[in-house]
This record gives C-alpha cells, structure tokens and sequence, in this order.
C-alpha cells in the first residue's frame, strides 16, 4: 500500500497542506514543534479514525477553527481516497465519496505502522496500553476482530451490570447468568485465539530482527491471558467456563468481570526476563521497534502487501550502529516516512532515494538535495 497524496484544512497547525508522495521513502525535517509529527499523525487517523497520541478528536482542530479535514489517495490493488472530518465531537468517515457510518466498514482498508516516542508507552504504562495497541494492529489486518471486539464489549457491559445489580438491588437470576456466561465465553476465546495468532507470528520474526539491529537474541513476545489455549476450541470455552464460574463469589463482591480478554497483558521477555523490569531504554526501544517490523512482515504474509512505515524522529533515538542495521529494513517495497530534526541521522544513501520536505511553522516545501548539507 502506498500514499500518493495528503490533503489537510485545519488541522493541528495546518490550515491548508497539499503534498504528494515518492512512492518508496520520504523524510521530513525541521525543528520540534513545526509540524512534522502532525504529517504522520494524520496519516495514522485516516487508518485508525483516531491519534496514536491518546487525545481527543477535537484536539486535532486548529484552534479557532470548527473543523478539521483530512483526505488522502491511496494506492494498493485499488485506488483508495479516504476522507476524515471532525467537527467538535462529531466525525464523518468517506471512502471514495461514500459516507461509511460504521467503525467496523472502515478499518482494514488502510494499512499503515507507526514507530514513535509514544511507543515506549506499550513497555513503560499498564496493561490496557499494550492492549491497545494490539488491537489497533489486529484490527488493521482484520475488520472481522473489530467487529468481535465490540461484540465482545457489549456483552462484557451486561454482565458487568448484571453484577452490580446483585450488590444493588440483591436481584440474582442463575438462568441469565448461565446464557450471558455461555456468550461471554464464546467470545472471550475467539478474542483470545485472534492474539494467540498474531503474537505467535510476530514470534516467528521478532528474535531474527532484534538480533539484527542489536547483536543479542532469544526475544519472544509472551501472551498473557486467563484463557488458556487447547487444541479444541471447544475445550477453551468449558475450561474458561469454569473459571469464571469458580470466581463468581469474588466477582459479585466487586460488582464486575474479574478474568477475560479485557485483563489480558503482553511483556517482551529476552532471554526468559521481563524487559520491563531488566532491560535497559536502549534495549526497550530496539524490542519495540523490533516488533513494529515484524508486523510489516505479518501484513505482507497476509495481504500479499506492505503496509505504510511511519517513522516518528526514530533516529534520535538510536545510535549510529542501530540506525545502519534498521537501513535493510526500508525496503524499496515498503513506503516510509520519515520525520527528524537533523539530516544527518539519516543514512546517505537513503536521503538519495528520498523525496526531502522542509517544514517550517506549518508550511512545508520540498527540499533541493544538491544544496544541503550533509
């Protein structure tokens, strides 16, 4: 998949940007707080319908402004032109002048993976942050996961009441229980198998790729859930049945869903120990970084396409003989972007290859290669 072009009206600090794209690497440069993250942001919300950033929708306003618009054309084995506007708590969604009501038929259709200092975030904050961040990915790779994950939700909510209700008005109905349990359950272990699948891939990859830029290996990503994997389904749906029915007593006391996908957590373990608690920041940043491009290659095993790379002033945070090795990883197949504050991060040869934009303030022009320097 590759973005031909970006248009933006009142966004962040954009009032109006037409840019097009080199179909392979395109980098822009300036100093922080001119707008370059902006770019890729925007690119991110036309997948996702939201920021990477954890902020609200009308945050992505120009101040004084009522709305933000964001449009794009994409190419991958259909022209796609994706449209995105926020009006204050509203948002519509186009895909080729058609607007799409549901959150569920738009994701899927744009492919893209972003490295930034926010990614850190997966290792450093709880449980639901990494959740979160699986679940972008999955949903891009499959509209059908979001579609569970709501459907999952849903039910989550009546059981969560349900339990409260017990405490409240001391109501307990042992045939609904059963029916809303029989459903949760389902449910929980097709989430389950979802991430099973996806973590299991990027294992396939992520120890070959941390090894490569960093020189240590035997990095897995562990999967931990209180759903327990069998080889029949049928199996994890009666073992987890059990749980919960054995936890039932505990969870009327707290008036909510103890066990479920909705707990599940993730943790990057090399050489069998926790990066969290052992690793440095350097190898914190190379396990996550490690694990975006492993998801390049699930994307393209997939699809049988590449996804967009978004590369957040990433640079910066490695040093010269870690930047070197992510080189081979900027395939000629994978369009990049690229956002830093200072070219000569970048390798030479790459900024050869590149469409150059400068950005000032909002306003981004295309750089003349032969006159900078290098």
């Amino acid at each position: 998949m590759k973005i031909e072009s970006l248009k933006l009206k009142n966004y962040r600090n954009y009032s109006d940007l037409d840019i097009n794209f080199s179909p392979f690497l395109n980098i822009f440069i300036g100093d922080n707080a001119q707008g370059k993250s902006n770019i890729l942001e925007s690119v991110f919300v036309l997948a996702l319908t939201k920021s990477y950033m954890n902020i609200k929708d009308n945050n992505l306003i120009m101040d004084g402004k009522d709305f933000a618009r964001i449009q794009a054309k994409f190419a991958s084995s259909l022209e796609i032109n994706s449209e995105i506007v926020i009006a204050g708590s509203s948002k519509k969604l186009k895909i080729n002048g058609n607007e799409i009501f549901k959150y569920s038929d738009y994701i899927s259709r744009i492919k893209v993976l972003i490295f930034s200092p926010y990614n850190v975030n997966f290792v450093k904050d709880g449980p639901n942050v990494r959740r979160k961040n699986i679940n972008m990915v999955i949903s891009q790779l499959s509209n059908s996961y979001v579609k569970l994950l709501q459907n999952y939700n849903a039910v989550l909510k009546k059981r969560n009441q349900f339990l409260k209700n017990i405490e409240i008005l001391n109501e307990f109905n042992q045939i609904y229980l059963d029916a809303i349990n029989d459903r949760f359950c389902s449910l929980a272990v097709d989430v389950f198998l979802a991430r099973y699948e996806f973590v299991n891939n990027i294992n396939k990859h992520i120890s070959d790729i941390y090894k490569e830029i960093t020189d240590f290996d035997n990095l897995d990503l562990k999967y931990i859930s209180s759903v327990d994997y069998f080889d029949s389904k049928e199996v994890m749906i009666r073992k987890f049945k059990e749980k919960l029915v054995a936890n039932i007593d505990k969870e009327k006391l707290y008036g909510m869903t103890l066990i479920g996908p909705h707990r599940d957590d993730f943790s990057f373990l090399l050489n069998g120990k926790d990066l969290s608690i052992y690793g440095s920041q350097g190898q914190i940043r190379a396990a996550i970084l490690s694990m975006k491009l492993s998801e390049i290659y699930i994307f393209r095993d997939r699809d049988g396409d590449y996804p967009i790379l978004l590369l957040d002033d990433i640079f910066s945070e490695l040093d010269v003989n870690k930047r070197n090795k992510l080189v081979k990883y900027i395939l000629d197949d994978v369009q990049t972007i690229i956002t830093t504050t200072d070219i000569d991060m970048i390798d030479d040869d790459l900024v050869k290859k590149a469409r150059v934009f400068r950005v000032n303030d909002g306003n981004v022009s295309i750089e003349e290669k032969e006159g900078m320097q290098k």
